[in-house]
């Protein structure tokens, strides 16, 4: 691919921090600058580039290319989300197949990053995250945890109120219970990565900087806390189980590994009323598990 090429893609688009314009993708053009830049890293031979399917995918999907990475057609230029949803359907068909010998898993993934529908940084390497504003393996920006936490803030201290009503219903104060023990995990955890709590949200521990190992043990020992739900007698010695899903799930989405925030637009978890983040807890639990 040329300079000339690549400059021609961004024709009239101001705002690198808005997708571009025109395309089917969602992510912001600067994170996908830097997300096709470290992904061409894998490659020293420019005719090895050229061979890849996974290394086609950026010139087709910004509308460089009318060639498909997965099925090689002809689609329009740049291709519409039905025809991106398509190569990775063809994909993913291949690889239940076994048909090692044209599988295109490394093309689906960068698709489906693309889109929105996995925001795992499609590249391999330390530090993943920096390409797309984030730290580590950690995906999400300061800004996007700030808004998530001051969100969280809100919700909780509302859900805790309900939980206090007495002129409320027992199931409704109940629900609003959990809630707010969730939401006190999902503010620990998001705290403690901006730098704003001292301490680890379940293991309380001081550490001199955060590392992915570190968010990762502690989602271990959050799967700790929610297992003493089965165990009553400890109960007296560990937070309480939805504590340790807050701290679980917002864990989970700042690695990337679920879409939906920990947190809805109506500053509430899975407890309140009409909230469709258990649906997403279940999601998020399956797509680790690799089910």
């Amino acid at each position: 691919m040329t300079e000339a090429t690549v400059k021609r893609m961004d024709i009239g688009q101001v705002d690198d921090a808005a997708p571009l314009r025109g395309t089917a993708i969602v992510r912001p053009l600067c994170h996908v600058r830097a997300v096709r830049e470290g992904h061409a890293l894998r490659f020293t031979d420019p005719s090895e580039a050229a061979a890849s399917r996974s290394a086609r995918v950026w010139a087709w999907t910004l509308g460089e290319s009318a060639t498909a990475p997965v099925t090689d057609r002809q689609t329009a230029v740049p291709p519409s989300r039905s025809d991106i949803e398509a190569e990775i359907a063809e994909a993913d068909e291949r690889r239940l197949r076994g048909d090692r010998e044209n599988r295109a898993d490394a093309a689906a993934t960068i698709l489906r990053w693309l889109i929105g529908h996995d925001d795992h940084v499609a590249v391999r390497g330390e530090n993943r995250g920096e390409l797309v504003g984030g730290f580590g393996d950690v995906v999400r920006s300061p800004e996007q945890i700030a808004d998530v936490l001051a969100v969280a803030v809100e919700g909780q201290g509302r859900a805790a109120a309900k939980s206090r009503d007495v002129n409320a219903d027992p199931d409704d104060r109940q629900f609003a219970r959990q809630d707010a023990d969730y939401l006190d995990g999902v503010v620990a955890t998001l705290a403690w990565v901006l730098g704003e709590r001292p301490e680890t949200p379940i293991t309380r521990m001081h550490l001199r900087e955060l590392t992915t190992r570190d968010l990762k043990a502690e989602r271990v020992h959050a799967e700790d806390v929610i297992e003493q739900a089965r165990h009553p007698w400890m109960a007296d010695r560990l937070p309480p189980p939805w504590y340790g899903e807050g701290v679980k799930f917002t864990i989970t989405w700042l690695l990337g590994d679920c879409t939906a925030p920990p947190v809805n637009p109506a500053s509430c978890g899975p407890y309140g009323q009409g909230s469709e983040l258990p649906v997403m807890l279940r999601d998020a639990q399956a797509r680790r598990r690799g089910l």
